[in-house]
C-alpha cells in the first residue's frame, strides 16, 4: 500500500493537491458556521434518569410559568450607609426596564430564540420582598435585581439574556454617587466563563501556531522545510472543524458539538499532525543521506515510516474514539471528533506533505545543502548525523544500554513519590475557581457576599410529584413543612423556602394570623398604588412553590418544589455533600412511613446549579473509571498485534500510565503552591485527570510504536542488543523534537484566561515532555535490553509496521 502512495505522490501530486483543495471547498460550501451548531447545555447531556433531568421535566410540568434554571443578580450596594431614596429609585427603574423586556418576550431576529428572561424578582414583591434587600449593618446596605432565566447557567440562551439585562444596566442613567453595582448569579458565572474560554480559543490558536513556527525553525533552520508542516496541519484543521460541524446535519446520526471542541482539535492536530509531518521529513533525510535520490527517498521513506505512522496514530484515534462509549454525551461527541480530525491530519501527513517535499525538491532545505552519501563513508552513520541532537542521544543510548538496570531503577524511584501524589488528587468542580479575580461575576459575588447568603446565588430545588397529596390544602402544607424542618436540621442548610415558608421563616397555614400576615403585605402594595387584595397574594404565594398552573390535571396541586440555600457557595464541594444529604432525606421523605410516601423515584427531581454540578460529577467520574479500562485496553490490544510480546506491550502501557500520575502529582504541587484565591484549595479541575488520561496514554503509545519499529528495524541488521541502542540514537532526535513541539501546542494553553486550560495545558505538556525525555529514550530501552539479556536470541518481529528493506534501499545501503 506504501509503495503505490510512494508512487502517487511522486507522479500526481497536482491532484493530490486539487482534491485537497476541492474538499475544502465543497466543506467552506455546505458546512454550517460552527459557532450556529455548538451546544453547551449540561442538562441536555445527561443521562434521561439523572436527578437534574427528572427535576428539569417536573419543573416544566408544574411550574410552566416559572421554568427558570439560572439567574443573573444585579447587586446595588451602599457602602457603610443606609440605601438613600434616591438609590432605591435607581433600582428600581433597571428592575422597571429589564421587567419590561421581559413581558415582551418576543422573538429576537438575531437568534431566533425568545429573549431567555422569564421574571423579575425585586424588593416590591408581595411578602417575600423583603428577600431583596438587606438589614442595615456597619458595612451597609445592599438590593437586588434578581432576573429568573429560562436557560441553565451554561446555555447558550442563558449567555445571550445576560448580555442583555448588561445592557439595561449600562443604558439605565448613571448610578448615583457613591452607589456601587455589580452583576454575579449562575448565569453571569457561566457567562464570563464562556467568554473567558472564547478569548482563551483564539490565545491559544495563535500561542499555537507561533510555538509550532518558532520551534520548528529552532529545529530544522529551514524556513520552507518548517512550512510544510504548518501548511499541511493549517488546512486538516480548516477541514476537520468543518466536517465535524457538516456531522450535526447527517440525519440520524444526532451528532452534537462542544463549545470546546475547537480548542481541543487545534491543539492537538498541531500537536500530533506535526509530529507525523516530522517523522517523515527525518526519514526522507535518512534516505537522503544514504544516497537515495529525490524521488526515490521519499518513496522509501513513505514505505518505511508509512505503517508506523498509521499505527501510531491507530492508538491516539482509537484512544479518543473510545470516548463515544462515555455516558456524558459531551465526551462523547468530544472523542470521536478529535479522533475525526487526526484522521484527516494523518492523511494529509501521508499524501499533502509528501507532495510538497516533492515540488520544492531540494530547496525545502534552504539555506543548506541536502543532505547526500559521500563516497566511501559509512551511509549508517550518515543518516544518524541527519537526525536532531544526534551526538547527545548516541551517548544517551550507550549509556542505558551499559547500565540498564541502574537507569531503569533511579528513574522509576524518581518518579514513583510524584505518582503517589497523583494517584491521590482530588477533582474540583468549582466554576467560580475557573475565573480570575478580575471578571464581573466574581466582583458581584464577593459584593453580593458581603450582604446575603452565598448560597442564595444558587439555590438548590427540590422537586416532588405526589398524586395523593394536594399540595395545595393545609394538610399538603403541613407535610411540606415537616420535611422542611427536616432539612433544616442538614450542618450546612441555611434556609429553607417552601409554600409553607415563603421567606424562609414559617407562615401560618390558615386562620386569623394566617389572613392578618397577607392584609398587611396587600395594605403595603395599595400604598405603593397596585391595587391588590389578600387572594391574590396568597395565589402567587402558592404559584411560587405548587403546581397549580400545570396544564395536566395528574400534575395540578400535586407537584410542589421546596428551594434548599446553603451556607456555601453553589459551586463549592461541599454544597455538594451537603447536597448528598438533601437527596437522602428526600429520599426518606418519599420511602414506606416517610412524609410524602408512595412517591416514586422517577417523581422527585432536583434542580439548581449545585444539582447540575452534582450529576456532572457523578457522570464524569463513571465514564473515567470506564475509560480508564476501554482506552487503556484498546490500545494494548493495538500493541500486541504490532509488537507481538504480550509482556513488553504490557510494560509500556504501565510506563505511560506511572508518566501519567507523576503528571497529574506535580501538576496538583505546582498549581497548589500558585493558588491564592478567597477560598481554599479545592483541588485540579475534573477536566485535567480526564483528558490527561486520555491523551497521555494515546500519545504516549504512539511514541512508544515509533521507537519500538526503529529497535525491530535496527534488530534484524545488528542484533538485539546493538539495534536497540542503534534505535534509540536514531528516534531519540526526532522524538524529543516531535515531544517538545507536542509539549508546546499543549502548553499554548497557558495563555489561555481559564484556570481549567491553564491546569491541563500545564500537565499535558509536563506529561508529553516526560514521556520524551524519561519514558520514551530510557524506561522503555532499558526494559527492553534487559529482557533481551535475561532471554538471548529472542527477537521482535513485526511487519506491520515496518516492511523488508527495499531493493533500491539494500543497494544503496549495501
Amino acid at each position: 500500500m506504501f509503495d503505490s502512495l510512494g508512487k502517487l505522490v511522486n507522479r500526481h501530486g497536482l491532484w493530490i493537491c486539487l482534491v485537497w483543495v476541492g474538499i475544502a471547498a465543497v466543506l467552506w460550501a455546505v458546512a454550517p458556521d460552527w459557532n450556529s451548531v455548538t451546544k453547551d447545555d449540561d442538562v441536555s447531556f445527561f443521562p434521561a434518569d439523572y436527578p437534574s433531568v427528572i427535576g428539569q421535566g417536573l419543573l416544566a410540568r408544574g411550574f410552566p410559568q416559572d421554568l427558570s434554571s439560572s439567574s443573573a443578580v444585579i447587586v446595588a450596594e451602599r457602602p457603610g450607609a443606609k440605601l438613600s431614596v434616591e438609590d432605591l429609585a435607581y433600582v428600581d427603574r433597571i428592575s422597571a426596564e429589564i421587567r419590561e423586556l421581559a413581558d415582551d418576550n418576543g422573538k429576537d431576529p438575531r437568534t431566533d430564540h425568545g429573549n431567555g428572561i422569564l421574571r423579575v424578582l425585586d424588593r416590591n414583591e408581595p411578602y417575600i420582598g423583603a428577600r431583596f434587600q438587606s438589614p442595615v449593618t456597619e458595612k451597609g446596605q445592599a438590593a437586588l435585581v434578581v432576573t429568573q432565566l429560562r436557560g441553565t447557567y451554561v446555555s447558550r440562551d442563558a449567555r445571550l439574556a445576560v448580555g442583555r439585562v448588561n445592557d439595561i444596566v449600562d443604558k439605565v442613567a448613571p448610578a448615583p454617587t457613591g452607589l456601587n453595582i455589580a452583576m454575579t448569579g449562575a448565569a453571569v458565572v457561566g457567562r464570563d466563563s464562556n467568554v473567558a474560554s472564547t478569548k482563551s480559543v483564539k490565545d491559544t490558536t495563535n500561542a499555537t501556531i507561533a510555538l509550532v513556527v518558532i520551534i520548528l525553525l529552532v529545529v530544522y533552520r529551514s524556513p520552507l522545510l518548517a512550512l510544510i508542516p504548518i501548511a499541511t496541519i493549517a488546512l486538516s484543521v480548516v477541514i476537520s472543524i468543518w466536517s465535524i460541524a457538516l456531522l450535526t446535519k447527517v440525519p440520524g446520526l444526532n451528532f452534537q458539538v462542544i463549545n470546546i471542541t475547537d480548542v481541543f482539535v487545534i491543539v492537538v492536530l498541531f500537536g500530533a499532525g506535526t509530529d507525523y509531518c516530522l517523522f517523515l521529513i527525518a526519514r526522507y533525510r535518512e534516505e537522503l543521506a544514504r544516497g537515495l535520490r529525490g524521488e526515490e527517498a521519499l518513496s522509501e521513506a513513505i514505505r518505511q515510516i508509512g505503517g508506523a505512522l498509521v499505527a501510531s496514530a491507530g492508538t491516539v484515534i482509537l484512544g479518543l474514539g473510545m470516548l463515544w462509549f462515555s455516558v456524558f454525551r459531551k465526551i462523547q461527541y468530544t472523542g470521536p471528533a478529535i479522533a475525526l480530525s487526526l484522521v484527516i491530519g494523518l492523511i494529509g501527513s501521508l499524501t499533502l506533505a509528501p507532495v510538497l517535499l516533492h515540488w520544492l525538491r531540494g530547496l525545502v532545505f534552504w539555506p543548506f545543502q541536502p543532505p547526500h552519501h559521500t563516497k566511501g563513508a559509512d551511509p549508517d552513520e550518515e543518516s544518524l548525523q541527519e537526525t536532531p541532537l544526534y551526538g547527545f542521544w548516541t551517548k544517551v543510548s550507550n549509556v542505558v544500554v551499559k547500565y540498564p538496570g541502574w537507569i531503569l531503577g533511579t528513574s522509576i524511584a524518581l518518579l514513583i513519590p510524584f505518582a503517589v501524589i497523583g494517584a491521590q488528587t482530588q477533582s474540583s468542580y468549582d466554576l467560580l475557581a475557573d475565573l480570575g479575580p478580575e471578571q464581573p461575576s466574581i466582583i458581584g459575588s464577593q459584593m453580593f457576599q458581603k450582604y446575603f447568603s452565598v448560597g442564595d446565588l444558587g439555590p438548590t430545588t427540590v422537586l416532588i410529584k405526589q398524586p395523593s397529596i394536594d399540595f395545595r390544602s393545609p394538610e399538603g402544607q403541613r407535610k411540606i413543612e415537616q420535611f422542611a424542618r427536616e432539612l433544616l436540621k442538614l450542618p450546612n442548610v441555611g434556609e429553607v423556602r417552601a409554600v409553607s415558608r415563603p421567606i424562609g421563616k414559617p407562615l401560618p397555614l390558615e386562620g386569623f394570623a394566617r389572613r392578618l400576615i397577607l392584609e398587611g403585605a396587600a395594605q403595603f402594595q395599595r400604598l405603593r398604588g397596585k391595587n391588590v387584595d389578600t387572594k391574590a397574594i396568597e395565589e402567587k404565594l402558592l404559584g411560587n412553590y405548587v403546581s397549580i398552573a400545570a396544564k395536566d390535571d395528574a400534575d395540578r396541586d400535586h407537584i410542589t418544589r421546596v428551594d434548599v440555600i446553603f451556607k456555601t457557595s453553589p459551586f463549592a464541594l461541599a454544597s455538594l455533600k451537603t447536597l448528598d444529604q438533601v437527596r437522602d432525606a428526600a429520599s426518606a421523605a418519599v420511602a414506606k412511613g416517610g412524609v410524602f410516601e408512595g412517591t416514586g423515584a422517577s417523581q422527585t427531581g432536583f434542580t439548581g446549579t449545585t444539582s447540575l454540578i452534582h450529576d456532572l460529577k457523578r457522570v464524569t467520574i463513571e465514564d473515567q473509571r470506564r475509560m480508564y479500562w476501554l482506552v487503556t485496553g484498546g490500545v494494548y490490544v493495538i500493541l500486541v498485534i504490532l509488537l507481538r510480546r504480550p509482556g513488553i506491550c504490557l510494560y509500556l502501557i504501565a510506563t505511560v500510565i506511572l508518566g501519567y500520575l507523576a503528571s497529574l502529582g506535580i501538576t496538583e504541587l505546582v498549581f497548589k503552591a500558585l493558588h491564592t484565591g478567597p477560598n481554599p484549595w479545592s483541588g485540579l479541575d475534573w477536566k485535567v485527570g480526564f483528558f490527561l488520561f486520555v491523551i497521555l496514554v494515546a500519545v504516549g503509545e504512539d511514541y512508544n510504536i515509533f521507537l519500538m519499529a526503529r529497535v525491530i528495524e535496527e534488530e534484524r541488521k545488528h542484533g538485539p542488543i546493538e539495534g536497540t541502542r542503534r534505535a534509540v540514537a536514531h528516534t531519540g532526535g526526532i522524538i524529543s523534537s516531535c515531544g517538545v513541539i507536542m509539549a508546546g501546542t499543549f502548553g499554548s494553553m497557558l495563555f489561555g484566561s481559564l484556570t481549567t486550560l491553564r491546569e491541563l495545558g500545564f500537565a499535558l505538556g509536563l506529561g508529553v515532555l516526560l514521556d520524551t525525555f524519561v519514558v520514551r529514550p530510557i524506561l522503555v530501552p532499558a526494559f527492553v535490553v534487559l529482557i533481551h539479556r535475561a532471554k538471548p536470541g529472542g527477537k521482535l518481529e513485526s511487519p506491520i509496521i515496518t516492511g523488508e528493506e527495499s531493493p533500491a534501499a539494500a543497494a544503496e545501503v549495501h
